[in-house]
């Protein structure tokens, strides 16, 4: 494990737990769509970095000035959002080489679909080309106090606490709310959806040497190197 150099790995997942810049690909101009409640929820939280929507034809996403491409972006991001078809996924993360540290990959149709998993498999090809980190794919998102970032509303109580990984998003959303009417603490809470690149072991290295999160809980359905899990 990693317990030996604490600090490195902080230092590695920082950019995914507490960004300055973000990118969202999937937000609408015409509807309210999954990135557009993401742009929100980081305004109303009080998100102070940048925000980038990223549109092929919009010029303004909820009074944000809105971008073509990652590769137009006036600089790279820490932290993408990515809620678009899986097919448009790959290309997307192929205009960001080098422009992106870490992408939350929330769209479905990849290993978990029958005939997705040549997909994903080149998803994660593309991804180690580009320097990418994939959170997902078919998650719904990270819940973050000390980065602003919130899967619901109203709960972004810092200081020391749970932090949390799932493999099934909806059940990261019952622990979130269940946690709000006791009034818990979170320092993290990541769904993470197939695995295919960033694992359960590598995050629950980063909560152990998190000095915000005071308790750790897992719902996992796969590990793949059980050896090291157990470690």
């Amino acid at each position: 494990m990693n317990t030996s150099d604490p600090l490195g790995i902080l230092e590695t997942f920082k950019p995914l737990f507490e960004p300055r810049t973000i990118a969202v690909a999937g937000a609408s101009q015409s509807s309210t769509t999954l990135g557009n409640r993401f742009i929100n929820s980081l305004k109303n939280g009080g998100f102070d970095g940048e925000i980038y929507p990223i549109h092929p034809r919009a010029h303004k996403i909820e009074g944000l000035p809105a971008y073509i491409s990652i590769s137009a972006l006036p600089e790279p991001v820490d932290y993408a959002y990515v809620a678009i078809k899986a097919s448009q996924v790959i290309p997307f993360l192929r205009d960001a080489k080098g422009r992106i540290k870490f992408a939350q990959v929330l769209s479905s149709g990849f290993a978990e679909t029958q005939g997705g998993k040549a997909l994903e498999e080149e998803l994660i090809e593309v991804a180690q080309t580009c320097d990418i980190r994939i959170i997902g794919p078919n998650c719904i998102g990270l819940h973050a106090p000390r980065g602003k970032l919130a899967l619901i509303n109203d709960c972004l109580q810092t200081g020391r606490g749970i932090g949390f990984l799932s493999q099934s998003g909806g059940l990261s959303l019952d622990v979130l709310r269940r946690g709000q009417v006791l009034g818990l603490p979170f320092s993290a809470v990541v769904s993470l959806g197939n695995c295919a690149d960033v694992e359960p072991t590598e995050l629950l290295e980063y909560l152990l040497a998190d000095p915000e999160t005071k308790v750790i809980g897992l719902y996992l359905e796969m590990v793949r190197n059980g050896r090291h899990f157990f470690e």
